[in-house]
């Protein structure tokens, strides 16, 4: 019979590592990472860098709210993969 196996370890793992680097991402928002005028010594280049962080600031909020859709869809793959498996091996 042709198929396909899936690695369970390895996808609960992943989901784990997304989980925890997205701890680790709420504990510091890009935004707190702007440097202030005086540090940058230019204002322009001041301006630029507080734009930047803002914008990625925004990406990392839309990304937040993406992953946790994934982890879901992960968590659920690792179940019916894991019922599979266990229908399968008692039949």
């Amino acid at each position: 019979m042709g198929g396909f196996s899936v690695d369970l370890t390895a996808l609960s793992e992943a989901t784990q590592a997304i989980l925890d680097t997205m701890d680790q991402m709420a504990t510091t928002r890009v935004k707190d990472l702007e440097p202030n005028r005086s540090s940058v010594g230019h204002d322009d280049l001041a301006d630029t860098l507080g734009e930047f962080c803002r914008r990625w600031d925004i990406g990392v909020e839309n990304l937040e709210k993406d992953v946790n859709s994934v982890v879901d869809q992960l968590v659920e793959c690792v179940r019916a993969y894991g019922g599979t498996d266990e229908a399968r091996s008692a039949a």
